[in-house]
């Protein structure tokens, strides 16, 4: 090998422009006759960028083939676009066993599939829409969850018009119940309500009763939220509790 030859395969290697000694260029010449010569940077750099680039595309197909199987979710705290079943059990104890196919068919036509959640985070998550429940209640108790239909008239076929209960209840028998649902409904007979002011700009109709009370309101995420007060042993101011519950389930 000729010496205008060792010193380009030698800068053309280490791809550096200085000048050796005579001990590192015999060395270089050593590693070079045996092909065992470090890879140059030009070679070594588009192998690392081939590499990455393809790990980071198997990375995004895994990523969107996880989030659409349930593996993996890019969605963070973002509800489902409808109602998530995975995490809900069917109540399937309608009583039709005694029905005929006939009979099923009609009552399951005017009916709700009704489904029950193991914990109350569950049937947050399930729901398409988001839903903030109270943290500070007037007593010692937790909610539970009493039951999420999901409204599938011929009508409905987007998975969307559902409703769930919440419930709170002390040992006095006073309790606390939360309806939230995704759809406009009518209700009659409001000539006794007042309307009030809710944070955020919102207002609320309530209504008194002799033993507590109920308030209904729409929240920015349009989710009507009707808040029922029942007050066993009249300990409680309930208007103040209704307008202060609701307040907090507006975020």
């Amino acid at each position: 090998m000729k010496n205008n030859q060792i010193h380009k395969a030698i800068h053309n290697h280490i791809g550096e422009e200085r000048v050796f000694s005579k001990e590192e260029e015999r060395e270089l010449i050593t590693k070079l006759e045996n092909n065992q010569s470090v890879r140059t940077k030009k070679k070594w750099l588009p192998e690392v960028l081939g590499w990455s680039l393809g790990g980071a595309a198997f990375l995004l197909m895994f990523g969107i083939v996880g989030s659409q199987t349930g593996l993996l979710s890019f969605s963070g705290d973002r509800q489902p676009d409808k109602l998530d079943i995975s995490l809900l059990e069917e109540d399937k104890s309608h009583g039709l066993e005694d029905m005929s196919e006939e009979q099923r068919e009609k009552f399951e036509s005017i009916q709700p599939k009704t489904y029950h959640a193991d914990t109350v985070e569950d049937a947050l998550k399930s729901l398409p829409f988001k839903l903030t429940l109270p943290e500070t209640i007037p007593f010692e108790a937790k909610f539970t969850v009493e039951g999420i239909n999901d409204w599938h008239f011929e009508s409905n076929t987007d998975g969307k018009d559902i409703s769930v209960d919440f419930r709170a209840i002390d040992n006095s028998g006073s309790f606390i119940l939360i309806q939230a649902v995704d759809f406009e409904q009518e209700f009659f007979g409001d000539n006794n309500q007042e309307e009030v002011e809710l944070k955020k700009d919102l207002t609320g109709k309530l209504e008194m009763v002799e033993d507590g009370g109920e308030i209904r309101f729409e929240n920015n995420e349009e989710v009507y939220i009707n808040i029922y007060f029942h007050d066993a042993e009249n300990r409680y101011i309930t208007r103040k509790i209704l307008i202060d519950l609701a307040n907090q389930m507006i975020e």
